[in-house]
């Protein structure tokens, strides 16, 4: 398809404290390191962060290549929406912009600052009814980055909603031994396929297995076990939702790897 110094308790705790403002999903690159207090004799414990877990990510190979677009300003809700999450975007320099046809004669856009696996932000946007909008974003470093994507939703103004938690628990996503199990059969991690998202208002979360050694046959794989199928993120309407099969009208095929025109079982009507 992340050994911290000894502090004194009270300055650890003032770090802690601190630390909940960043959103959840979000981590915050560290301030340039200043003078180190001594270290008290007695080390404290380590301090962890609550787990936190996003969608599966954009493929690490590809990153958030497309081939769709063209290289200009960053659009200004692209602007407004990476500035609420901490994404530093004053003064950079022309982004990969592609503008989507939206219902109501809207345009949706997918945006990042660059392709490839060296991207620092990524984001496609959707048009909704009554001024919603909903956005999957994935940043990696513009100082903050997400864990994994994350879904977002907003009314007019008003400030993101992270929905990223409520998707995860409807998801039905291979749990850790479930994938490991496919994994020592040759597959690789889930990633979030983006081939058609700028057609329709939907992904695909996969993993793909080995060329030459294709996955055993089960209710999850398809093109004759050649990839791995955990479902299908769409917005529908306002929101979004997860569905493990979609119609033949939200999952256009070029019979590549992962938009097969035959053997799919997870989409209807052809």
């Amino acid at each position: 398809m992340i050994r911290p110094n000894l502090m004194p308790s009270a300055a650890l705790m003032l770090l802690l404290a601190c630390s909940a403002c960043a959103p959840a999903g979000e981590r915050t690159a560290p301030a340039a390191p200043t003078a180190k207090p001594a270290a008290k004799p007695e080390a404290l414990p380590a301090q962890t962060l609550p787990a936190d877990r996003g969608l599966p990510a954009l493929p690490e190979a590809s990153g958030s290549a497309h081939p769709g677009g063209r290289y200009g300003a960053l659009p200004e809700p692209a602007r407004q929406v990476l500035a609420q999450l901490k994404c530093n975007v004053d003064g950079a320099g022309n982004a990969q912009v592609l503008s989507i046809p939206a219902q109501g004669g809207q345009q949706d856009f997918m945006v990042t600052d660059r392709g490839g696996p060296r991207f620092r932000y990524w984001i496609r946007s959707f048009s909704g009814s009554g001024g919603i909008n909903g956005y999957l974003v994935q940043l990696q470093g513009c100082p903050a980055s997400t864990v994994g994507m994350r879904a977002y939703i907003a009314q007019g103004t008003a400030p993101l909603q992270d929905v990223t938690a409520s998707l995860l628990a409807q998801a039905g996503l291979p749990d850790a031994a479930t994938m490991t199990s496919y994994q020592d059969k040759g597959a690789g991690d889930l990633f979030a396929f983006i081939g058609p998202l700028d057609k329709v208002p939907v992904l695909r979360w996969v993993a793909e297995a080995d060329p030459e050694q294709p996955l055993p046959a089960d209710a999850r794989t398809f093109d004759h076990g050649n990839a791995l199928h955990a479902g299908f993120l769409r917005w529908n309407q306002d929101h979004f939702e997860v569905a493990r099969i979609v119609p033949a009208t939200l999952w256009p095929c070029d019979d590549s790897p992962l938009l097969p025109c035959k053997s799919d079982p997870f989409v209807t009507g052809r």
